[in-house]
């Protein structure tokens, strides 16, 4: 097995992209829509010129599930809405260790890669994290 030398490369060696974006006004049905179609477990959500505002989880969206129940209105409520707004965001030559480490601080399972003007550019799963260290693809 690698060492932990191998996490000193950039996680742009290793990030998913294109990634696929939800806008931050599209309603829930929508976002639902783009869920289901993608086994993604989580999505940046992004304004028209894609700056990152928030993320949206196949979490979030089982909760827009449960409050439907009692609302069916929230359907159309926009994805800012349900969105996490406490951000988390890798710049593409952050280290993998970093990626490593937020993911196990804040048990996320993907991070968005943002470029200087907080455009979403790439995204970082644990499966990659995991597929880079196995297969040695980093040095």
């Amino acid at each position: 097995m690698p060492g932990v030398a191998s996490l000193t490369a950039p996680v742009e060696r290793v990030m998913a992209h294109p990634v696929v974006m939800i806008f931050e006004e599209v309603p829930m049905t929508e976002v639902l829509t783009i869920a289901a179609r993608y086994d993604y477990n989580a999505f940046p959500v992004v304004t028209r010129e894609g700056r990152l505002v928030g993320m949206i989880t196949k979490g979030d969206l089982l909760r827009a599930v449960r409050a439907s129940l009692i609302d069916p209105g929230i359907w159309q409520d926009p994805a800012s809405r349900w969105m996490a707004h406490g951000l988390v965001a890798l710049r593409p030559t952050d280290s993998l260790d970093t990626a490593v480490t937020l993911l196990v601080e804040f048990g996320l399972r993907s991070v968005p890669v943002i470029d200087d003007d907080s455009r979403v550019i790439g995204i970082v799963s644990r499966n990659d994290l995991i597929t880079a260290v196995v297969e040695r693809t980093v040095t």
